[in-house]
């Protein structure tokens, strides 16, 4: 019996595959990130090395408006509500958990009623302008470990949890629980050795999965 579901958010709750690319597309700096996320993809830069990179190129001290605004526009999927209210209504808990920004993250977790929420937290002066600094709380290659943390927290064993996710960067993820779904638009690649037990084209066709 399933009593607990992880999510990533990224490509797999909302239309947009990286929190992080949205800022740099509106930006300008997609171009420049790019670079360093191949680097962390072939394993030369780890994942903090990564982050600073990417805050780097940024304009110091944009005020959270700014980072609200470029993603008011983000879309969550639109079976992403019925899913969580079908497990929700089953009593399963339906938590996020995302290598992207925490305001963007924040933003679906009240949209879809998660009853959490864990993302890399964004950290803001008294005057709301964003330090540069990100707080790291999950790294793609570890999520393994929060899930750890939230069954603990909630008492669960892992082997009666539920991940679903949409990358290999959902590997860890996927090892970690009774029963992975990989998710992925139809007609896109499924990525190789992505670790999950299934892998289905809609967000629709998880809930026979778990329950």
């Amino acid at each position: 019996m399933v009593r607990i579901v992880f999510f990533d958010m990224d490509g797999t709750l909302v239309e947009e595959e990286s929190s992080w690319r949205i800022v740099h597309r509106f930006l300008g700096t997609d171009n420049l990130a790019r670079r360093a996320l191949e680097k962390f993809s072939r394993g030369e830069i780890n994942y903090e090395e990564f982050v600073k990179h990417d805050v780097s190129l940024w304009p110091k001290g944009l005020p959270r408006s700014f980072f609200e605004r470029v993603f008011s526009s983000v879309r969550v999927k639109p079976e992403a509500s019925m899913v969580f209210n079908q497990l929700g209504s089953k009593g399963i808990l339906r938590v996020i958990v995302s290598s992207g920004l925490d305001v963007l993250a924040e933003r679906v977790c009240r949209m879809l009623a998660a009853d959490e929420c864990i993302s890399n937290r964004m950290v803001f002066d008294w005057k709301g302008l964003f330090t540069g600094i990100i707080e790291i709380n999950v790294d793609p290659s570890r999520k393994m470990d929060v899930l750890r943390r939230v069954c603990e927290k909630y008492s669960i064993p892992l082997n009666e949890a539920a991940a679903v996710g949409d990358t290999v960067h959902d590997k860890s993820m996927f090892k970690a629980v009774k029963i992975s779904v990989l998710c992925v638009k139809p007609g896109a690649p499924v990525p190789d050795a992505h670790g999950a037990m299934f892998v289905v084209n809609s967000l629709k066709d998880i809930v026979q999965l778990i329950c």
